[in-house]
């Protein structure tokens, strides 16, 4: 039969084990999934024009050589962004000049990721490196650049370079 020393030192140890023990930890809120509809838009700091250009198979349109004042693209509906986003997230640009060879590049989206998305922006660099933004506002373009001649930048077409090849994979056909 236990006695009252012996229940309240059972009692003590229970106590003590309580006290030692880490507190418990509740799990993090997650934040709410969602999905945005955002409006595409892409930005040409190239030499060319580029006949078309989709972001994981969403079509973005044409997009002329850029000006000081406008990126060359216009804006297109819809890409659909689901968030949470782990970042970075991949997406794939393609693209093409001349609908005959297409390019593609993987991008990743990177922080920070506004509250309230409403633009998906694609940057094409006259490097050959592609840049995707999601914003809340249509941004002006990030290099301010002279478009001299039509759709290109320079007047003869020879002194335009396209180094498409240089960081995407290219082949003819879509």
């Amino acid at each position: 039969m236990i006695n009252r020393l012996q229940t309240g030192s059972i009692w003590l140890l229970g106590l003590a084990a309580a006290a030692c023990s880490p507190p418990s930890q509740e799990p993090a809120a997650t934040p709410q999934a969602r999905s945005f509809h955002l409006t595409l838009h892409g930005y040409n700091y190239t030499d060319t024009e580029i006949g078309s250009f989709e972001v994981d198979g969403q079509g973005g349109g044409n997009v002329a050589v850029s000006t000081p004042t406008g990126g060359g693209g216009k804006s297109t509906c819809c890409i659909t962004l689901h968030t949470p986003l782990v970042h970075p997230r991949p997406v794939t640009i393609k693209w093409s000049r001349d609908s005959d060879t297409w390019c593609e590049q993987e991008v990743l989206i990177r922080p920070p990721v506004p509250a309230r998305p409403e633009y998906f922006e694609v940057h094409f660099y006259r490097d050959g490196h592609v840049e995707v933004a999601i914003t809340e506002d249509g941004s002006p373009p990030r290099l301010k650049l002279d478009r001299v001649h039509g759709n290109s930048r320079h007047p003869d077409p020879a002194t335009n370079v396209n180094n498409d090849n240089a960081l995407s994979r290219c082949r003819l056909g879509y």
